[in-house]
């Protein structure tokens, strides 16, 4: 049986809380256990996933662009580095 050890972090009033260790074999074991739970996604979902990223930072990498232009020119206009046409 793993050693119980008393922590005074979590207590409940005064009274220390009995907290049982685990020993390495049992924490992987647990990780194991809880590994098996997940649902991973599907070959489609994750493909899907990922384009619609690529899709979204294009759309941010154009959208920040345009306003990158429009900064830098209103400050040419402000500083009168360019000249009007």
């Amino acid at each position: 049986m793993a050693e119980v050890t008393k922590r005074t972090d979590e207590t409940d009033g005064d009274t220390p809380v009995a907290v049982r260790r685990t020993t390495p074999i049992e924490f992987f074991k647990q990780v194991r256990r809880e590994a098996k739970k997940v649902t991973w996604p599907s070959w489609k979902e994750t493909w899907l996933t990922t384009m619609m990223v690529f899709i979204m930072v294009g759309l941010t990498m154009v959208f920040f662009f345009f306003v990158d232009l429009i900064l830098q020119y209103g400050e040419y206009l402000l500083i009168g580095a360019r000249r009007l046409y």
